[in-house]
């Protein structure tokens, strides 16, 4: 009986993991796919094109190519937490020192809690950070490479297009969860008064 718990809850768990990542994909695309509408809307107007074949025509474009950004951002990102070997804490020529001399790479270093868990284990992954960021480099350099071959017959020049625009989607992703924490924090300070 306690084996059949854990498959279901293995199931479960996994079920809802792959859901989630979905979502993640499908909200992106959405927003790029409006996002092309608005852009071709835009575009037909000022040059004097259809508006409703320019507008179908830049939405599914966009849609095309965040897809094709997206998916290989987010296989790369789970598939990290698999294939990134552990890193001892204090190696300072893979991680690199900071000012504290303690070289974990962690962004919230004056944080107990932190700086606890990673000496108490010893090793180490990458940071949430480092993984955001280079999973987002990789959905570029891929993405943009079926994009400009598809669009342009020019896999480079796609890449050099959608690699930093995904850098800074990874940028906002980060601004934007530490304004969530932040402000989550901030609410159970008002809650504890």
């Amino acid at each position: 009986m306690n084996r059949d718990t854990t498959i279901t809850s293995t199931r479960t768990t996994t079920s809802l993991f792959s859901t989630r990542t979905i979502d993640r994909i499908t909200y992106r695309v959405t927003a790029s796919a409006t996002t092309g509408m608005l852009v071709g809307a835009s575009f037909s107007t000022l040059q004097g094109l259809p508006l409703p074949q320019t507008t179908l025509s830049m939405a599914s474009s966009f849609a095309l190519a965040s897809t094709a950004c997206f998916i290989p951002e987010r296989i790369f990102y789970h598939a990290s937490f698999y294939l990134v070997p552990k890193i001892r804490v204090g190696a300072p020529e893979l991680l690199g020192n900071n000012d504290n001399g303690n070289g974990n790479g962690n962004d919230n270093i004056d944080s107990k809690e932190g700086s606890e868990s990673m000496s108490e284990s010893g090793d180490s992954y990458f940071t949430e950070n480092t993984r955001l960021f280079a999973s987002h480099g990789f959905g570029g350099i891929v993405g943009g490479g079926i994009s400009g071959g598809l669009f342009k017959g020019r896999p480079l020049q796609g890449m050099m297009l959608m690699t930093p625009m995904m850098l800074g989607f990874a940028f906002g992703e980060l601004k934007l969860q530490k304004y969530r924490m932040k402000r989550i924090k901030e609410l159970r300070d008002e809650l504890e008064r």
